[in-house]
């Protein structure tokens, strides 16, 4: 089976980590790169999470350095979901031979996108300002892209304010530029993020397994659901189910929607306006994914996990 070429961009906290550990363990993706961005934490702290992760669990990928700060003008904005550093309250030993990739992740992606030359997918789960810079030294590349699997957004409310999910509502600006840039891609948003929660017997379930990968899987889980415990989010899977709807789309409903991005107004700033009765009379840009299977999605990223490492 020929492996689908894949670059991971993510702002790596505790479910960017799940996400990691699953697409490692789908035989059908080969992960070229994860590149880093500022997002749930500084971009310190992601491009060392996905270096120190890299090297724990053995994997052959390369990391890289990403966009410290958004083109769309943002106070502080980090928060304690995902503890200090983006992790939780788990500690991973410091990489010590892993490098960090000679290029910055726009001009990786550039390259990796021209050596795979229209077959290369991305997975991006945090703010899209990375894509969006490389987008704009190097339009030409909307044509080597396959395809866009992205988390953020929402067809209805946000998290962050009313009206926007945090990717979107960090980079509205990015958002706007990649989500208009004509590469096909799909959007899995808060409709259905907010409902791919997990259990505790996923969680006992990935430790039972015993390899490094599960195991700390299960790590974040027992953090995240320490955290809904003390009033603080649920183990949502926001970004696995982004990378699900790329491998495992029998899990997801998707329907085809017009998509821009609001970069202005008090309350409106990153909302994403999908025109789901076709009042613009634009044609669809974005398939959305409005529906979940939740069990189907959960034995699935178990699974998935499972195999890592």
């Amino acid at each position: 089976m020929e492996q689908r070429p894949f670059i991971i961009d993510c702002d790596t906290g505790t479910d960017d980590a799940i996400a990691i550990l699953a697409a490692f363990g789908c035989k059908e993706i080969n992960v070229r790169a994860i590149t880093s961005v500022n997002g749930n934490v500084c971009e310190a702290y992601t491009s060392t999470n996905n270096r120190n992760m890299v090297e724990y669990l053995g994997l052959q990928t390369e990391v890289a350095h990403g966009a410290r700060i958004p083109f769309f003008p943002r106070g502080s904005y980090y928060d304690t979901t995902h503890g200090t550093t983006g992790l939780g309250d788990v500690v991973l030993p410091e990489a010590k031979n892993v490098e960090f990739s000679k290029m910055a992740a726009p001009e990786l992606i550039r390259k990796i996108a021209e050596e795979e030359n229209g077959k290369l997918e991305l997975l991006v789960v945090g703010p899209m300002t990375n894509i969006a810079i490389v987008l704009s030294l190097y339009p030409e590349l909307r044509d080597k892209i396959r395809h866009i699997w992205f988390m953020g957004g929402a067809a209805i409310g946000g998290n962050v304010s009313p009206t926007a999910e945090f990717n979107i509502w960090v980079d509205p600006i990015a958002a706007k530029l990649v989500i208009g840039s004509g590469i096909p891609m799909t959007m899995v948003g808060l409709d259905v993020t907010t409902k791919a929660v997990m259990m505790r017997e996923d969680e006992a379930e990935l430790r039972a397994c015993g390899k490094k990968g599960a195991v700390l899987a299960a790590d974040i889980l027992d953090f995240m659901f320490r955290r809904h415990a003390k009033g603080g989010e649920s183990a949502m899977m926001h970004d696995a189910l982004a990378l699900a709807s790329a491998v495992c789309p029998e899990c997801l409903v998707c329907r085809d929607y017009f998509v821009d991005v609001e970069c202005d107004g008090q309350f409106t700033a990153g909302h994403t306006m999908v025109d789901q009765r076709g009042r613009l009379g634009k044609a669809p840009n974005v398939s959305v994914a409005m529906e979940l299977d939740l069990n189907m999605f959960r034995k699935w990223l178990v699974e998935s996990i499972k195999q890592c490492g």
